[in-house]
């Protein structure tokens, strides 16, 4: 049973086991509270705390064989406790999460509960019409997660396109990062050297960065996207911008095999702000569930309000707007190998693009951003060769022969 026990000091409990007596009671308040037995005068009148010594009150430690029931204790009552020595107690009440900064008397109103709360709410549609992905670069980039990685690990890459007056991102390449992945996680290698050149080649082509894309791992799961992948989606939505968008590849199996299966996706508005805000909780295991907490108030339990209930977290769906995903023939090419995978470009490579487009005038030949991208990063070439071969690209001009010259040289043709 539980005795409520009040000092000078504050108000304290004790736990016993029923049909308790009196000594055991002072042994517990021995061991549990550290008043030694000598010091101990128990009383159930309250007078004891105000009387000079406690005498003339009533005390129970003159029945120690008897038990407590036997002299009408039960199990929460309030006995009182006198002693000499000096005491810190604990005080019996701690403040709550809802009752920080909160003046002493003041009421807490369902107002303030919810203002410790966030409601999420589903956004109906994306703000993007749709998703038309370049044939050849999204091949290239599939045709890689199958064949050379057989869907194993994932495997991600930054979109860099445009986005129409009709209100579709159109993908025309994908920049491949140097990247480590396994089966759950993947870390893109940003901010480099390499990833400055592609935004500027780009940017000459008339192109930006609008989204990424990636391809899961080939195992068993129940949802979409993990709490890690939405959060990734959240980051890259919160960088290019709310038109951004998210490229997912799968490998849907079936009776004859399987097929690769693209999909594509934004964070609802909402995702992206909680993000920015810290209020999702790092996964440990990937899920399709992602824990909340509020990061101003983290001893709330239920720190949002989804479907007008209470909860500590949400169905990463409810997150998602799903995009139409089209596909186009855009204006490069995409046979060049593709940077940072596991065998690498090479003279012999450019050598081989030139000569299997050889029927395309020069410039045209060079259309191929994982081509000028390898080229960028030559010696015989500085940024301006680069911006005057990309421009002669973009145009569809005719090359200076000296940088025929040169690139020839390069590709020993």
């Amino acid at each position: 049973m539980l005795i409520r026990l009040r000092s000078r000091d504050g108000l304290e409990r004790i736990q016993l086991e029923d049909g308790a007596s009196v000594t055991a009671f002072m042994l517990a308040i021995q061991q549990q509270l550290g008043v030694p037995l000598e010091q101990q005068r128990i009383s159930r009148d309250p007078a004891l705390l105000t009387a000079k010594d406690g005498a003339g009150i009533s005390l129970l430690n003159d029945y120690r064989e008897a038990p407590l029931q036997s002299l009408g204790v039960t199990h929460g009552d309030l006995l009182f406790l006198l002693y000499d020595m000096e005491r810190q107690v604990a005080p019996a009440y701690k403040p709550g999460p809802l009752d920080s900064n909160r003046p002493f008397g003041s009421k807490v109103t369902m107002a303030d509960i919810i203002a410790k709360q966030r409601r999420v709410e589903r956004q109906d549609k994306a703000t993007v019409e749709g998703v038309s992905f370049d044939r050849a670069a999204a091949n290239a980039f599939q045709q890689y997660c199958n064949s050379a990685l057989a869907f194993s690990i994932k495997r991600g890459g930054i979109c860099y396109g445009t986005v129409g007056e009709d209100n579709i991102v159109r993908v025309e390449f994908v920049f491949e990062p140097p990247q480590q992945g396994s089966q759950d996680e993947l870390l893109l290698e940003r901010g480099t050297p390499q990833e400055a050149q592609a935004d500027f080649l780009a940017g000459v082509l008339g192109l930006q960065k609008v989204g990424w894309v990636f391809c899961q791992a080939n195992k068993e799961r129940d949802w979409i996207v993990s709490s890690g992948e939405l959060q990734a989606m959240a980051a890259m939505q919160d960088e290019m911008g709310p038109k951004s968008v998210t490229v997912l590849v799968t490998w849907d199996a079936n009776d004859h095999g399987g097929n690769v299966h693209f999909e594509a996706f934004q964070c609802s508005e909402q995702a992206v702000q909680l993000y920015k805000d810290g209020w999702f909780v790092p996964e440990s295991e990937p899920s399709g569930i992602s824990k909340m907490r509020n990061p101003k108030e983290p001893n709330v339990e239920q720190a949002v309000i989804v479907a007008s209930k209470d909860a500590d977290s949400v169905d990463n769906d409810w997150f998602l707007c799903a995009c139409a995903i089209l596909d186009h023939t855009g204006p490069l090419l995409s046979s060049f190998p593709v940077e940072n995978r596991l065998i690498p470009q090479s003279a012999s490579s450019l050598r081989d693009h030139l000569r299997k487009h050889s029927s395309l005038p020069y410039s045209s030949r060079l259309a191929d951003l994982h081509l000028l991208l390898w080229l960028a990063g030559q010696p015989n070439l500085d940024q301006a060769d680069m911006l005057a071969i990309v421009e002669a690209v973009r145009e569809k001009a005719e090359l200076m022969e000296g940088y025929k010259v040169i690139i020839d040289s390069i590709a020993g043709v």
